[in-house]
This record gives structure tokens, sequence and C-alpha cells, in this order.
């Protein structure tokens, strides 16, 4: 109770003091800043009136007042002395001087409003003593303020400044003692130490009364903790830098010696059956593992037998040292002894599942993981940590976790279901296992986890997919594929056989391969092949085969043997790639190089044409120009010969006349006019054709652009007409009725006239075919026209029209009806492709046997889409 009254008293001193010093500080801060504040207004005070009374002596000079500048300054001296004697009633301290400066001495003139007789003391001091500094200050033209003592030992604020009049310098002081300043800050600082102090007092008084509940409470709790810690079950002591035991709790004295107080002084670690150095508080922990951990530590019991007692240490520190070892300990000798019995029983299975060949977990029965083996750290290449929790799901393939959720969650009784899945390995790759799952149970038959086994069944996936994959990459091929026996009976075709062959796998499958030979290679041609491939080599080359249908087509083939692991020859594997439409489109290709390649020469003929026909062109206007030269000069030697006749008086010359009269031969001249111009305008005209032709060979002879562009049909098919004109002038008669507003077509120019020209090419065949030898003409009508989305162009013919079955090969490749040399079944094979095939569009076919044939090509004016 003493101890507990001098720390409440040590408490209210140290608030007191507390008290006292804040209230100082507060006061000299609040008194320094009084100070300041003074010296503003005494400077202010001492500046307006200095500042006004130079004001004043000015007016006075510059309006010559009466009495001039010496009644002038006895005006201002009497204002400044008001204003001295009210600051003088405001301030009990407060002086306001006037002063000037008489030789070496300061002489004052005036103090607070009172004149100053020189016989009073201080009316007169020298310049440079400082006991009037502030005075000095202001004679020799300085402004300011000034802490300042003054000859009565107590310090005064100061403020100085000048006043010049005329030739005249004043000087201004107002100063105040600071005790004035300073006594109201004492007097409230102590009024803030005693309210301080009392609020002090009271605060202590109320926290005693609010307090002695909780003091009650803590003495109350501290005998609770006393009876607890006697009635524990459980070893409690204390120990201290020594290592001995300070304080033992009931349970532990009944434990460790049998007897009460017989611990108190004894080391802890006598107790225990551990090799130690050293008795101290360090070699303690070091024993029993530290602050945080419980270690079963073998103890000596009272009765001579040896115990096992999980501890529970709590260091105390004092001063950053260890002062003392709180220790709880538990008696764990049977949970021991059966711990010793179990972890028997684990290390026999841990030595079974080690060497088990497949890999095992075991888990809670909400999937946590307890225990796995070594197979199971090997595939998966997990570490414990990694497969603690379900960590050791995520070693499941991420595609696998819903199947093993379901399987495992939604069974019904003991799983015996085998599942598939893929473990990963860590490193990107994974493994198949199949995974099996088996419940485990307590003695009352409730379930307390699962095993889980995975077997290895890689290799077995491996081989299985690898099947998989082949059979599929076989049926998906787009070559056909064909194993036979070694007599060449077919066993196996993929189903890109059953396209290109006709044949089904039920109807190929046990039969020759000879159902196939298309009989157009010789028999020696078979015996070499049948050589290679029973040599065990294999076999390339090309082979004509027939369809089920009768078509023949060609196999670009390779034929391979087929051995067993023995290295034996079983069989053959044939695989061919039907290269029928790209034979076509090979010989498509050499033929539009070879009319490219005549394209090119036309082009090229066609320029060398130009020049020369260019230079004729012009030649031949030089001649016609020379012609109406040649004219009017005829025309003046007319008028000159019948100046001669008609004036023979100045020619007397007889022989002179009718050598003038027959100058000119009239027939002639004539004839000349009449038939040179008209022969001139029909060469300008047969020149001005062949630049057409020129022109229009240049247009169609123009290599095949690589980009379509918007293009006038109209103008395409007058090209294509200029240049077939040879083709058709001496058969037919040429109409052409073109849709004058029809839209810009978006196509390749070059290849869409070579369409047209091939059609009408193929239009003056047809009409020179019907009418052979009769001398007569037919007609070949070409339109244009729009149709929807599509520009459309007819080309017509009134030639000898086409028989169905012909106009059903019509565009076949190489399938041609004319004479050898007259075609080579190309023209419209390609007009097809170069229509439909690179332009989205359509040609047609309207004929009737013996009157003609009519094309009409659609073509779509916009591209299609997804083109």
């Amino acid at each position: 109770m003493q101890g507990r009254n001098r720390r409440i008293l040590t408490l209210l001193l140290i608030m007191v003091a507390l008290v006292a010093v804040v209230s100082m500080y507060a006061t000299r801060l609040l008194f320094k800043t009084a100070i300041e504040e003074e010296r503003v207004r005494l400077q202010d005070l001492v500046q307006s009136q200095a500042s006004l009374a130079e004001e004043m002596g000015s007016l006075a000079m510059g309006s010559r007042v009466e009495g001039g500048l010496a009644a002038c300054r006895e005006k201002i001296l009497n204002h400044i002395a008001k204003a001295q004697r009210d600051f003088g009633h405001k301030s009990q301290t407060g002086e306001f001087v006037v002063a000037k400066v008489d030789g070496n001495n300061i002489v004052h003139l005036f103090r607070n409003g009172e004149a100053v007789s020189r016989t009073l003391p201080g009316a007169v001091t020298p310049l440079d003593s400082t006991e009037d500094e502030p005075m000095r200050r202001a004679l020799l033209g300085e402004t300011g303020t000034l802490v300042w003592p003054n000859p009565l030992g107590s310090e005064r604020v100061a403020a100085y400044a000048p006043i010049v009049l005329g030739q005249e310098r004043l000087g201004l002081v107002a100063m105040m003692n600071l005790d004035e300043i300073r006594a109201p800050f004492i007097q409230a600082n102590a009024k803030i130490f005693g309210v301080g102090l009392v609020l002090t007092i009271l605060c202590v008084l109320l926290f005693l009364k609010v307090s002695e509940p909780l003091i009650q409470d803590l003495q109350l709790s501290e005998r609770s903790y006393r009876d607890l810690v006697e009635g524990a079950n459980n070893l409690i002591l204390r120990i201290n830098e020594a290592g001995e035991i300070t304080f033992a709790n009931s349970f532990a004295r009944t434990f460790m010696a049998g007897e009460d107080d017989v611990l108190l002084g004894r080391t802890l670690l006598s107790f225990f059956e551990v090799s130690h150095e050293g008795q101290g508080l360090e070699q303690v922990v070091d024993v029993i593992g530290g602050e945080g951990r419980q270690n079963e530590i073998p103890v000596r019991m009272a009765d001579g037998r040896v115990g096992y007692v999980s501890w529970t240490v709590k260091l105390i520190m004092d001063q950053g040292r260890p002062a003392e070892l709180l220790c709880i300990g538990n008696d764990a000798t049977r949970i021991h002894k059966a711990n010793m019995a179990q972890k028997e029983s684990e290390e026999r299975f841990r030595g079974l599942a080690k060497a088990s060949p497949v890999a095992i977990i075991i888990t809670d029965i909400a999937g946590n993981l307890l225990y796995a083996n070594e197979k199971m750290h090997q595939m998966t290449m997990a570490t414990a940590v990694q497969l603690a929790g379900q960590g050791w799901l995520n070693s499941v393939h991420r595609e696998d976790r819903k199947l093993v959720w379901k399987h495992w969650l939604e069974r019904v009784g003991p799983a015996t279901d085998k599942v598939e899945l893929r473990l990963m390995s860590g490193n990107g790759e994974f493994v198949w296992a199949l995974w099996q799952v088996v419940e485990m149970g307590h003695r009352q038959g409730e379930a307390s986890g699962n095993i889980h086994t995975f077997t290895d069944i890689t290799e077995i996936k491996e081989t299985q997919l690898a099947m998989s994959r082949l059979t599929a990459a076989i049926d998906q091929a787009a070559e056909m594929i064909v194993m036979t026996d070694l007599d060449g009976v077919m066993t196996y075709v993929n189903p890109a056989f059953e396209v290109v062959s006709g044949y089904s796998r039920s109807e190929a499958v046990g039969r020759s391969t000879r159902i196939l030979s298309g009989r157009e290679q010789e028999g020696d041609f078979f015996a070499d092949m049948w050589e290679t491939i029973t040599s065990g080599k294999v076999w390339k080359g090309r082979i004509v085969n027939r369809r089920k249908n009768g078509e023949r087509y060609t196999l670009e083939s390779s034929i391979g043997p087929i051995r067993n692991n023995a290295d034996e020859l079983i069989g053959f594997v044939a695989l061919g790639r039907d290269i029928s439409q790209q034979l076509v489109v090979e010989s498509q290709l050499r033929q539009s190089q070879k009319l490219e390649s005549i394209g090119e020469l036309a082009a090229g003929i066609a320029h060398e044409i130009n020049t020369p026909t260019q230079y004729v062109t012009s030649n031949l206007q030089f001649l016609h120009d020379s012609c109406e030269t040649y004219s009017k000069s005829v025309e003046r030697c007319r008028e000159l010969i019948g100046y001669v006749k008609e004036h023979p008086d100045q020619f007397p010359d007889e022989a002179f006349r009718e050598l003038a009269e027959a100058a000119l031969d009239e027939e002639e001249i004539t004839y000349l006019a009449e038939d040179v111009p008209a022969a001139l305008d029909e060469s300008a005209a047969g020149l001005k054709r062949i630049a057409e032709i020129v022109r229009s060979i240049k247009q169609l002879a123009h290599p095949g652009e690589l980009a379509k562009a918007f293009h006038d049909l109209n103008e395409i098919a007058r090209n294509a007409i200029t240049v077939s004109t040879n083709e058709w002038k001496y058969v037919a008669a040429m109409a052409f009725e073109p849709d004058e507003l029809l839209a810009p077509v978006f196509c390749l120019k070059g290849e869409v006239g070579q369409v047209v020209l091939n059609l009408i090419v193929n239009a003056a065949h047809a009409i020179e075919s019907k009418l052979k030898g009769s001398g007569g003409q037919g007609t070949i009508t070409i339109r244009t026209r729009s149709e929807g989305e599509f520009a459309v162009l007819e080309v017509h013919d009134t030639g000898t029209g086409m028989p169905e079955d012909v106009v059903a090969k019509a565009f076949d490749p190489f399938f041609t009806t004319k004479e050898v040399g007259k075609g080579t079944g190309q023209g419209l094979a390609i007009a097809h492709n170069v229509v439909a095939g690179m332009h989205g569009g359509r040609i047609e076919i309207a004929t009737v046997e013996g009157e003609g044939t009519t094309f009409t090509v659609l073509l779509p004016f916009e591209q299609p889409a997804g083109d």
C-alpha cells in the first residue's frame, strides 16, 4: 500500500513539474512576441511623427510663414510635444524625447511634452556616450528600434528616427521599460500555473477513484492465476539466469521430486536425460529448442522412471539480455510410446512404399496430402513442399483435374474404377498414369482418408497415341495409300483412295491391284517396278490408272516394302497423288507462256511498225501541204501566161508567146489536182488504220496485270475486234452494239481481252467452215449490256453451231473439232478459267446446230466477297 502511495505521489510531482514548465515556456514565448509588437508600434509612432514634422517644415518654408524657419520650428516642436504628452498618458514608463546636437553634446529639448532645462540632470549628455544610445543614432540620421539598458539598470525598448528641418537635424526617440510589458505576463503565468496545479490534483484524485476497482480486479486476477497455475496438470517452471528453478507448480513438484519446495534452487538440466554442457539459461534454451517450439525431452521422474515431457518456453528479456525463462511442460509419456509404435509401423510401410514401382500418395478426407512415396516424386519431379496440402493436384494435368474431382467426389461407396490421366513432370512434359483411389477407415468404420495409386502407362499410351495419330494421318491424307501383301492383294486402302479410284474400301480390300491398271504401260514397266520392290527398294514413278467409271488418271506414286520385327518382307505400301489436273495446268501454263511470248513478239512488231508509220504520216502531211503550195504556183503561172496573151504589144516575140502557152499541160495539171489530194487522203486513212491496229495489238499483247483494276469492257471489245480483223473480214461482217452507259468492270484487262479475242476467232472459224467455197459472208454480232451485278458480253455468229456432245466438252482442255494446225483446244478452256476462276463470273453457250452459236460472258462489276 505504501509503495502504491509513493508511486502516486511521484506521478503527482511529475505532473506539477510538467505544468510549471509548460506555463513558463508559454509565458516566455508570449513575452517575446509582445516585445516585438511593441517595437513595431514605437517605430511606427516615431516615423509617423518624424515624417509629419518634416512635411510641416517643408510647407512652412514654401509658404514663407511669418517669423521664418524659427517660428515654424517652434510650431513643429509644440506639435511633437502634444504627441509626447498623449503618449505619456497611455504609458506609465514611456518617454518621448526630442533633442539636438550642440557641439559634441546631445541637448534634450522636450521630454514627454515638456521643455527640458539644461540645468536638469541628464538634459545634456556627451555625443559619444552610450547612456543615450537611441538618441545618438537618431541624430546621426539612423532609423530603427533597440532594446537598451537605461542608466537605472532596467531594460527599455526604444524606437528612434531623425527629423530634418532645413539645415537643422533633430532626434526623436520613444521608449518604455520592459518591466511594464513583463509584469502582465508574470501575473498570467502565476494564474496558469495555479489553475494547472488544481486541475492536476483533481485528475489524480479522479484517477484514484476510477482505478481502485481496476486494482482490486487485478489483485483478484492474480489470485485466480495462482490457483490456475497450482491446479494445472502441466509442469510450470520459472528458470533464472543460472538455469535454477525459482518457481514450480504443484504438478511439477509431484512429477519431478515428489516433495514440496525440493525443486527450488536446483538446475532444470539436472533432471534431463540428455547430454549437455553447462547449466545456465542459454544451455536450457539450446536443449529445449527455443521460444515457439515444442520438443519432447526425456525427464527423470520422482519414482526413477524416465518420462517424456513436451516443453513450451517463453524467454523474458531485461534491457536486451535474457533474464528469465518460463517453461510449460506437458506429460507426453503415453503419447511418446504410442508414437514410437506408430513410427515403427510407418517405417515398415515406407519401406514397402519406397520399393513399390507404383506411385502412392495418402490424403485425408479433404484431399490434403499426408504421404507421397519416392515413385510419386520421380514421376512428378515435385518436392514434398510442392505436393503438400492439395498441391499434389497441381501435378495433375489441367484438363484432367475436373475428371479427378468428378470421379473422386461423385462416387458412391468404395472406388474401384481406374482412370487414365496425365501427371505433369515439372519440365512442361507429362506422363500418363492409371489412377485408382482406395478409402481408408477408422476402427469405427468411418472414412479417414484415401490411398491414391498412379501406375505409369506412358509407354503404352504413347504407343496407342502414335497408332491413332498414324491412323488419323493416313485416313486424312490427301494422297491415296494402299497396303498389299506379297502377291499384290490389297489389305488396306485409305479414304483418299476411295475418292480417287471410285472403289469403296469393301470393294478394294481382298482384290488385286490389277483392277486399277489403265493398260497404257507396257509389260516391261511393271516387271521393272516389281523387281525393284521385291528386292526391298523403293520404286518411284508415274502410273496411268483407270477409275471405276473408266476414266484414266495419272498418279505420282512411290511404292516401298513393309517389314516385320524380324526384318522380313511381309508386304508393300504404295503412296500415290493424282496429278491429272496438275498436268492439265502445266499444259495450260506452257500454252499461256507460248501466248505470252507471241504477245511480246507482237508488241515488239507493233512498236517497229509504229515508228515508220509515224514518219510516213508526217511525210504525207508534208506532201498534202506541198500540193496546196504547188496549186497556188500553177495558178500564178496561169495568170502570167494570160497576161502574156492579153498584152502582145509588151511581148512582140511570137516564139516567146508560143513557148509560154505550151509551158502548162492543162489536162495533166487537172488530173493531178483532182487525184493527188485524194491519193494522199486515202494514204493518211490507211496509216491511221495501221496506227489503230498497232494500238489494239499493244493493248492485247500487254503482259497480264498482277492486280485487278476497273476497265471499260467496250474498249476491251473494240481492241479485240481491231486486232482480229484479218480473221473475220473475209468471211463475216462485224456488228458491234456497245452499251455506252456500261459501268467499268473490276478485272484483269489483258486476260479479259484474250477471252473476247478467242471468242471472235472461234466465231470467224465457225462461219468459215459453214461458208467454205460458197463465197458468201456471215455475221458476227457483239453486244454489251448490264444485268444486275454483272456486265454481259455476247458474241453471236451465224456459223455451224454445235451438237450437244460438243457443247458438253467445249471447255475441256485440248478438246477441239478443228482440223490439225487450226486449233489447240485451249482457247475456250483458258476463257472459262479466266471468267470463272479468276473473276468469279460465268460463260454460257446457246447454240442451234446449223444456224449459229452465242457465247454469253457475265463478269461481276465488283470483286466478289471472299476473293
